[in-house]
């Protein structure tokens, strides 16, 4: 699962997601699994490699002093054959020279030691490579999380870096955003104005709180409609001033103060016109 954009909306959601959570969009599978499959090339990094020489070439250090013709031999070569069987024989081979010192060991060791540096070195610098680049797309992945408010985001997170050092605080927030997530979906299944508003009082800082107000605003324009009166009318305004049916509401409690004028006069006319009948007579 990896997180794209909504075509509509813009907001950050699933790709297995089968409609946007935000505006209700329906989200097409293969254009999702496109989106999905280029968010992933932005995070791929530029790999490290390591070129290693061809046949049969080995490291080496040059000492510009010895040429590398030059071979060592042994300052007597008048000793006898013999006399060296004989010593090699009765004399123990020096602890030195088992070790690997004298000219040909001493070089060797630096060769050795030099190549195992060389290879910690490497090591150490894949290492610390990969770890920066971890942190980095950790820091983006966090940096999506802010007012975020769909729970798929924050458990994509929470499988991607289960060892991070904010962790704790992204688990905390994930439970509070399916908290939210399900009572939302719950009060969008019972649609009650009392529910609704509830949702709203407790949660005043809920993604969702414009859409709950929304309805609920909805709700109550409805019921002063059906109402038809000026007192109802004149509530739904007082209670929702910058509504949306504001306008209406001023038409139609316009219409209904001229209605009520109307007859009220026609009233007053009736009145007089059998009052002046009465004196008539």
């Amino acid at each position: 699962m990896t997180m794209i954009k909504c075509p509509e909306c813009r907001h950050h959601i699933s790709s297995l997601a089968k409609a946007c959570p935000e505006c209700g969009a329906p989200i097409d599978a293969e254009w999702a699994q496109q989106e999905a499959e280029r968010e992933l090339k932005k995070l791929e990094e530029v790999p490290f490699t390591v070129e290693v020489p061809d046949g049969d070439e080995t490291l080496r250090y040059k000492d510009d002093n010895i040429n590398e013709n030059e071979t060592l031999r042994y300052e007597n070569e008048n000793v006898n054959e013999k006399e060296i069987e004989s010593a090699e024989q009765t004399t123990p081979l020096p602890l030195s020279e088992g070790l690997g010192e004298g000219p040909q060991g001493s070089h060797f060791s630096r060769w050795l030691i030099a190549a195992v540096i060389l290879l910690l070195l490497i090591i150490g610098g894949l290492y610390f490579y990969d770890y920066r680049a971890e942190q980095q797309r950790e820091q983006r992945a966090y940096e999506l999380l802010q007012g975020c408010s769909n729970p798929d985001f924050y458990e994509d997170f929470i499988v991607r870096f289960p060892k991070s050092d904010r962790i704790e605080e992204v688990r905390a927030r994930y439970e509070e955003a399916k908290m939210q997530q399900n009572q939302w979906q719950v009060l969008v299944a019972s649609g009650t104005r009392e529910d609704l508003q509830q949702f709203v009082r407790e949660h005043p800082t809920s993604p969702y709180i414009k859409v709950a107000q929304a309805r609920i605003d909805s709700l109550d324009w409805v019921e002063a409609k059906q109402a038809r009166t000026i007192a109802a009318v004149s509530r739904y305004i007082a209670t929702h001033p910058d509504g949306y049916y504001v306008d209406q509401a001023d038409m139609l409690r316009s219409s209904l103060e001229r209605a009520k004028a109307e007859a009220e006069a026609a009233a007053a006319a009736l009145r007089d016109s059998l009052a002046a009948a009465e004196q008539a007579e």
